[in-house]
């Protein structure tokens, strides 16, 4: 399969982003791809008052998309929006369309940023409700895993994921203090430890005054190795991925056998819908 990332610079008119993102898919298009992924919350700069004032940007998206995944033939791990659920609560959530413009699932981020410095306090719980189901679906190459930003930096979500999974998108938007010091080492110890690929988006590298994007975005093959990055700047990253390299490289070195499962266990709890068949939005499904 043919892979795209949408490394995108995050603008605060949704007219211009969202232009913007479908230019991207189009050009995707042209270059054969068969999935484009977008990071998180590339439709709004990483601030709480701002996200508040795109929180009514997903319709408009949706339908965008929706279309765009239909005429362009293309599959789309559409990043993060604001979407508001039918329980009331605003999440921070990955949808993803077929090529017939159909929304396969969706995934909330399941843990929400906090950072406490000298010059800066903040909670991403102040707007966003966290998540309470892991997911992946079924592609035309084999199932994929979602995990958003935060949620790489916790390893048991990658790992529940990886055990059907050849392929983990991780939609994110790390600053670039973060980024410039846990970027790569993370995207590639989660690709390591699980031997799977990545693709990790990121926006592109922007200053919104207490945010600042980093961009870099990157896809790591299931041995750790970088194999496409993008700089800071904006741009579009094509990869060709081999899903048969996960099972030749889990066989070279069979990590998942040699699991000391005896002494240590790790179980998915509670609702684990992984098909969107027990989504509370599947009604959105176009």
């Amino acid at each position: 399969m043919i892979a795209a990332i949408a490394q995108n610079q995050v603008d605060d008119d949704l007219s211009v982003t969202l232009e913007r993102s479908l230019n991207s898919i189009r050009d995707a298009a042209k270059a054969c791809a068969d999935l484009i992924v977008f990071p998180e919350l590339w439709n709004s700069p990483f601030i709480n008052r701002k996200i508040l004032e795109h929180q009514s940007d997903s319709d408009s998206i949706l339908d965008a998309f929706s279309h765009a995944a239909k005429a362009e033939k293309i599959w789309i791990v559409a990043g993060t929006i604001p979407f508001r659920r039918k329980d009331g609560h605003l999440y921070n959530t990955c949808f993803v369309f077929d090529d017939q413009g159909k929304i396969v699932t969706s995934a909330d981020k399941l843990h929400l940023l906090e950072v406490h410095t000298s010059k800066n306090d903040y909670r991403e719980v102040d707007v966003f409700t966290p998540g309470s189901r892991i997911v992946s679906f079924d592609s035309p190459w084999g199932r994929i895993g979602i995990v958003i930003c935060m949620d790489t930096r916790f390893c048991e979500i990658s790992r529940l994921l990886s055990q059907d999974c050849f392929l983990l998108c991780a939609c994110c938007a790390f600053n670039s203090q973060a980024g410039r010091k846990h970027w790569m080492p993370l995207m590639q110890a989660r690709a390591i430890e699980n031997e799977v690929f990545v693709l990790a988006a990121n926006p592109a590298e922007a200053d919104y005054g207490n945010y600042s994007g980093y961009g870099h975005s990157m896809a790591v093959d299931p041995d750790g190795q970088i194999v496409a990055a993008l700089d800071g700047k904006p741009g579009l990253l094509l990869v060709d991925i081999d899903p048969n390299a996960v099972k030749r490289i889990r066989q070279r070195s069979p990590y998942w056998q040699l699991r000391r499962t005896d002494l240590y266990r790790l179980e998915e709890i509670g609702p684990s819908d992984q098909n969107g068949e027990d989504d509370p939005d599947k009604s959105l499904n176009t």
